[in-house]
């Protein structure tokens, strides 16, 4: 007599394992999505920094270029809403910068043309100083700026903050700059 063998049992997936493995995924899924998240916001954060870094070394060389080789300052003013640093540069013309807080920019005024140095400026101080010739010290004075100062400035330090935000994942970033400038070609009138 021939006898059926019984027919083997399928396996199959209980429904705990089932839950178990979309409760590990699920978990996964969502590490890595927050880190892909966080990568894209940083990223996003890197790049905004690296444009803004990059316009801010471009005005500071501009800046810093023609203070030095200014032949004297003619004016300063400050005041809560601007303020203005105007040289005769090497070339002998009358160059203005000017800070203009509401508008947040600073533009570079020569020879009646405009021109804008730097967008997104939330904050410009111009500094005025003097070297005394006499003690040999490479130490710097503040100028007193009553009669005649013009013939004393000597060194002047400037100092701003600028911020750029991305739109979309709302990324925000900031750059400071600040240089202290020796007028190199300073003649004396």
């Amino acid at each position: 007599m021939f006898i059926k063998s019984a027919i083997p049992a399928t396996r199959a997936y209980t429904i705990v394992e089932i839950m178990v493995a979309v409760a590990v995924f699920s978990i996964s899924a969502l590490a890595l999505s927050s880190i892909f998240v966080f990568s894209i916001r940083s990223y996003a954060a890197m790049a905004n920094y690296a444009l803004l870094d990059q316009k801010n070394r471009q005005a500071m060389d501009q800046l810093t270029y023609e203070i030095r080789q200014a032949r004297n300052v003619v004016g300063y003013s400050s005041n809560s809403t601007s303020s203005s640093l105007t040289i005769t540069n090497g070339d002998g013309l009358r160059v203005t910068y000017t800070f203009d807080s509401p508008n947040q920019q600073v533009t570079r005024t020569a020879s009646g043309s405009s021109s804008t140095v730097l967008t997104n400026c939330s904050l410009l101080n111009f500094n005025l100083y003097m070297r005394p010739p006499t003690n040999g010290s490479f130490d710097v004075y503040p100028i007193n700026l009553s009669n005649n100062w013009q013939q004393t400035v000597k060194v002047v330090q400037l100092s701003w903050k600028t911020s750029m935000t991305l739109p979309g994942p709302r990324v925000t970033s900031e750059d400071i700059q600040t240089a202290r400038i020796v007028i190199r070609k300073q003649q004396n009138n």
